[in-house]
């Protein structure tokens, strides 16, 4: 008698732990479903004031032992920036420049040299300065980006290896998604710095194209007020949609390129 109730617990134990692991499997799957699953794949954004990022998934790797995946990406990040400081020094040099001549000029007024000049011979005049070019296009700087999502079972890191400077992402790592994929699931996670993040699906549905989407929105109390970022991830490609609303009330968007 004592035997067969050992028996029976024990397969329930066994059921109850092949459940769970089909359960993990299977939530693992559902996430891994709104991202691509070839390597090679690459996005490309586009969003506020000029910014732009492209990145390509390079490798997809399961750890034999955990079962978990992860995805390593590398890509470029660019920025429109202002007329650098350097330039704006370089145009002062020329007028001192410019000064000087001119007193040479007083002291040989035969040397007619420097001034307006020739557009030919003209290096440092104000003719070589307006004659130039305008250029009307805004300058860029790019930078790096590394970056990889590490599977789980039930859920999604996001961990920013290189590029957190330019990258318009609060946190260099964030559990990004976290099943079950439903409205109204909701978690919490401490980011690198000790910042608590609140995470909720707050939308699933489909678009004009049927393909499903999860759209999570993340809200952080930080020093300097309240912080919120909405993201969408749809079935296959991952992120393609981000807002960001930070504590002074300025927002900042990208989203995939069409």
């Amino acid at each position: 008698m004592r035997f067969r109730r050992i028996a029976a617990a024990t397969a329930i134990a066994l059921i109850f732990a092949v459940a769970l692991a089909g359960c993990g499997k299977g939530g693992q799957k559902k996430l891994m479903s709104y991202f691509p699953d070839k390597e090679g794949y690459t996005w490309e954004y586009e969003g506020t004031d000029g910014y732009a990022h492209n990145m390509t998934l390079d490798t997809i790797y399961e750890d034999s032992s955990t079962k978990e995946v992860t995805y390593t990406i590398t890509g470029e990040v660019q920025v429109a920036e202002e007329e650098e400081e350097e330039e704006l020094e370089d145009v002062w040099s020329a007028f001192e420049l410019e000064d000087e001549a001119e007193e040479e000029e007083a002291e040989e007024e035969d040397d007619w040299s420097w001034g307006w000049g020739d557009d030919d011979d003209d290096d440092w005049g104000w003719g070589s300065w307006w004659d130039d070019d305008d250029d009307t296009s805004a300058a860029t700087t790019s930078s790096a980006l590394e970056m990889t999502y590490e599977f789980s079972k039930d859920s999604v890191i996001e961990d920013i290896i290189d590029g957190e400077q330019v990258l318009p992402h609060k946190f260099i790592k964030m559990q990004v998604l976290k099943a079950p994929i439903k409205k109204g699931t909701k978690w919490t996670y401490q980011t690198p710095d000790w910042t608590e993040v609140d995470a909720e699906i707050i939308e699933v549905g489909k678009d004009d194209e049927k393909l499903d989407y999860v759209k999570v929105q993340y809200t952080a109390e930080l020093y300097e007020g309240p912080y919120t970022e909405t993201r969408v991830y749809k079935k296959g490609l991952g992120l393609v949609e981000f807002e960001a609303i930070n504590p002074d009330g300025t927002e900042f968007t990208y989203s995939v390129s069409t």
